[in-house]
């Protein structure tokens, strides 16, 4: 796989890039921009531009929901979201209408027909296929192909299926359950049914880590952030952004590179991002130091191609690190020191070569970050030994890749289930769903928990219903689908229906409609158990509830 990069800078970045033979760019916004590279490029040569003021190789995401073929136990959305309260109201008649819902995953069914209006058009604007070479890119970019409305309107005209496919069926789920119409069935429409879709269709890249597993990647993903704000200008739409892929988990985050993208902060644009699927999956660790010259964590390694391995530390702590091989061979010390390069080594015994750096302070936490990765790497019991350098507040923390992308057996031997936010979960500028099983009256097991990091901040923001709800899938069928992706895409669309009866009261309420505003009213709106008290680190401020949520903003507006 070749390699990309995020870059965040200052000044004239095309100038700096391209004076150094760098050409195959793409200026995101103000502060960001992602570089693609072949795999014998040097990224040490971006330390040495002056407008880079940090950079960092690409990381892998990975989809948020599961599919679960459960047809005869599902949900159907409409039971989930309580859109029932919407639709049987009579002084209420809002479906989504004028909002543009942004779906960046693996694509979309165009065909299906929840996704036909009825006057035989398309309910989608445009579609970003990434992997594409029919047609040329969006302007700006430098892959894919852009599939306007017209061009999916004719389509359907001719029942032509391959202007691009949505292989994986995630991204046709999420669609359906936000906004599909139940043409095929109507007890199984999504929930905001007269919205509009804008469709990103990720480029796939596979055995990453484990041969035969899929990924997506940051890089490509902010690409398509930057493509449906484009979209939503153009338009001049409101547009809630759906984010169901999950990048690896972290903490002590205070922003990430969505923070660059200015317009994420304005009114009518609202971002949306479920929490993550690592509640129980023992990909991360949370140690202190006490006393000791060193701690040990152990780290069982099943049958995979590589490994990842990322350490944060809290405060002003800084920490030296090495890797312990299963036969006992010592990797490099790696110690703090005022760099970021990158430092290559190789287990002779078990073939296996690693790179280690270090970042002080890391950009997104002012903490010390520390990324190693190993590649052909051998099963067995793998040993990262922490060395005390600096420390104040003793705690750290340890992640690896997210659970699906790596083998079933690669876990820390003593996981911790809580800080297992996905990083573009973290902010004030996101709405951050957990997810909730109705079947149960309980919190999803495999829903990520917080909180954040040393400043404790509280998510989720809310929990919603993600498991096994019915919704539209390839081949003009129907599936269930469990996870926070499932959640996310459920209060995306309850957020449209809720955007279009703020915005029939009047511009001015319409223009309080930023994502800071509409979470406070779904945190308002949230049911909540007398059992719990809140905010808590698995429920956030309790659950949906659509009616109660109305119902506050009626008597705020």
């Amino acid at each position: 796989m070749s390699k990309s990069y995020a870059i965040i800078y200052s000044g004239d970045i095309a100038d700096g890039l391209t004076r150094n033979n760098i050409t195959n760019f793409m200026i995101l916004n103000n502060r960001l921009a992602v570089v693609y590279e072949d795999d014998l490029f040097d990224e040490n040569i971006l330390a040495t531009i002056p407008q880079v003021s940090y950079y960092t190789r690409e990381e892998e995401m990975s989809s948020l929901i599961n599919i679960t073929n459960r047809l005869d136990i599902g949900e159907t959305v409409a039971e989930a979201s309580g859109i029932s309260y919407i639709n049987k109201n009579p002084y209420i008649t809002s479906s989504g209408k004028g909002i543009l819902i942004a779906i960046i995953d693996s694509g979309i069914e165009y065909l299906h027909p929840d996704f036909i209006n009825n006057d035989n058009t398309s309910k989608i604007l445009s579609i970003w296929d990434q992997s594409s070479n029919k047609k040329p890119p969006p302007k700006g970019a430098i892959f894919g192909s852009e599939f306007t409305r017209e061009d999916i309107n004719n389509a359907i005209k001719e029942n032509n299926g391959i202007l691009t496919k949505d292989e994986a069926g995630t991204g046709t789920i999420a669609a359906g359950i936000c906004s599909g119409r139940g043409n095929l069935n109507p007890n199984y429409s999504g929930v905001a049914v007269d919205s509009e879709l804008v469709i990103v269709k990720l480029r796939e890249y596979e055995d990453r880590f484990k041969v035969g597993i899929k990924n997506y990647i940051d890089t490509d993903f902010l690409a398509a952030i930057n493509y449906v704000l484009n979209a939503a200008e153009e338009e001049n739409k409101s547009i809630i952004i759906n984010l169901t892929l999950g990048a690896k988990t972290s903490s002590g985050n205070l922003t990430t590179y969505l923070d660059t993208f200015t317009n994420l902060s304005r009114s009518n644009v609202i971002l949306v991002s479920g929490a993550g699927n690592e509640g129980n999956t023992d990909i991360h660790y949370k140690g202190n130091f006490i006393n000791e010259p060193y701690l040990d964590t152990k780290i069982q390694v099943g049958e995979q191609k590589s490994l990842d391995i990322t350490v944060s530390g809290v405060g002003p702590d800084k920490i030296g690190s090495m890797i312990i091989s299963p036969s006992g061979e010592l990797s490099f010390r790696l110690t703090y020191a005022p760099d970021s390069y990158i430092y290559y080594g190789k287990f002779n015994l078990e073939n296996t070569t690693y790179t280690m750096r270090i970042v002080y302070p890391y950009f997104f936490t002012g903490n010390q970050f520390l990324r190693i990765t190993l590649d052909d790497i051998k099963p067995g019991i793998w040993t990262l030994r922490l060395y005390p350098e600096f420390i104040i507040s003793k705690e750290f923390h340890i992640y690896l890749p997210n659970k699906n992308l790596i083998s079933k057996d690669t876990r820390f031997i003593d996981p911790n289930s809580f800080f297992t936010i996905t990083k573009f979960g973290f902010g004030e500028n996101v709405i951050t769903v957990g997810a909730y099983d109705n079947k149960t009256s309980s919190l999803w097991v495999g829903s990520s928990k917080g909180s954040t990091g040393e400043q404790r901040q509280i998510k989720p923001d809310i929990v919603a219903p993600g498991v096994d709800l019915i919704s539209t899938f390839i081949n003009k069928s129907y599936t269930t689908s469990t996870g926070t992706g499932v959640s996310s895409s459920l209060v995306c669309g309850a957020l449209a229906v809720i955007m279009e009866y703020v915005g029939s009261q009047g511009e001015f309420a319409k223009s309080r409609m930023t994502t800071k505003v509409l979470k406070t009213f779904l945190m308002l709106g949230a049911d909540k158990q007398d059992i719990y008290i809140y905010p808590n680190e698995s429920y956030g401020y309790g659950n949906l509830d659509l009616k109660s949520t109305i119902e506050a903003i009626a008597n705020l507006l």
